[in-house]
């Protein structure tokens, strides 16, 4: 629901902060234990994570996405 007042972007963008926060997040060692990424992808994984904080699966997947799109130096 658009809150009066409120542009469509930002009330886009509040439902979706909100929906995130309703998924299951996870640590870097439960994704890095789990059968859902690759050898490879859990190699990314463990450099990009940070230990102690939680993640949901859709925002690991997009960091390995970005990573690997990411200009070459």
């Amino acid at each position: 629901m658009i809150k009066k007042g409120t542009s469509k972007a930002a009330a886009m963008k509040e439902e979706t902060t909100a929906a995130q926060e309703s998924l299951p997040a996870f640590t870097k060692q439960q994704f890095l234990e789990s059968k859902l990424f690759t050898a490879q992808q859990k190699d990314l994984l463990s450099a990009l994570l940070q230990d102690e904080e939680t993640y949901t699966t859709d925002q690991v997947k997009q960091q390995i996405e970005q990573y690997l799109k990411k200009a070459v130096e």
